[in-house]
């Protein structure tokens, strides 16, 4: 049997946080397994600017994994600009950094938006908070949407990125319930207090259930992209739900 080779994966994460340190943790179960190889992390934060990303760069550089910090807040400053104006002109600062390390793919684990400069130089699997049909945006407006609706299930997806927000070919996705018996008392609770949804206890359950999912989606994709059973070049959006 042909032995599949390994892939060389690059991580851009702003590090700022559990959610992505959880995920650069699954990924590292991986290079573990000698299933990839992570090239680089690539991050918008420098050591001593937050505390989640320091505990990002510090256990990224414990387990021996290159970091190219690069920072936007510093960035912004010095250029005294703003970031809509500035942000293609960091990205190919980014691109500079980012080059000589040769790569399969990118994975976006908690990163920052950025450019369509960057999707046209890489292929890069981006994990979004919500079915390939459900809630567009960030994590915090697509659990402010799926309340709104009073959604009964949600999920989680891998896509390839294109330069328009959460429109490219979908990987892979998995579903769950958000609803159910377990979850009634805080969805009667969260109707008390629709100006500050943020606070409740089913706005940080949900964020929980989509944290996990998040996690596990992500290591059996990758898990699946090294044993050749999903190609990148040829998204199929496959439904993982059964497999963790």
């Amino acid at each position: 049997m042909k032995m599949s080779k390994k892939k060389s994966v690059g991580w851009l994460s702003t590090g700022n946080g559990e959610g992505s340190l959880g995920l650069l943790k699954k990924g590292l179960e991986l290079v573990n397994e000698n299933k990839i190889e992570i090239k680089y992390i690539f991050t918008n934060r420098e050591s001593g600017e937050k505390k989640g990303s320091d505990r990002f760069i510090d256990f990224a550089k414990k387990n021996n994994i290159k970091v190219i910090s690069y920072s936007s807040q510093k960035y912004k400053k010095i250029k005294n600009s703003d970031w809509k104006n500035l942000r293609t002109i960091y990205d190919e600062e980014v691109l500079k950094k980012i080059n000589p390390f040769k790569v399969d793919f990118i994975v976006a684990a908690g990163y920052m938006l950025f450019s369509p400069i960057i999707c046209q130089h890489y292929k890069i699997l981006n994990i979004h908070p919500a079915l390939p049909d459900g809630p567009k945006g960030t994590w915090k407006n697509v659990i402010k949407e799926l309340i709104k609706k009073e959604s009964k299930f949600s999920g989680v997806s891998l896509h390839l990125m294109t330069p328009d927000l959460d429109e490219g070919p979908n990987l892979s996705f998995c579903k769950f319930s958000i609803y159910d018996n377990n979850l009634h008392e805080y969805w009667e609770d969260a109707k008390k207090y629709p100006n500050s949804i943020e606070e409740t206890k089913l706005f940080k359950t949900i964020r929980e259930i989509i944290v996990k999912n998040e996690r596990n989606l992500l290591v059996e994709t990758l898990n699946k992209i090294s044993s050749n059973e999903i190609n990148i070049d040829k998204p199929n959006q496959y439904d993982l739900s059964d497999s963790f």
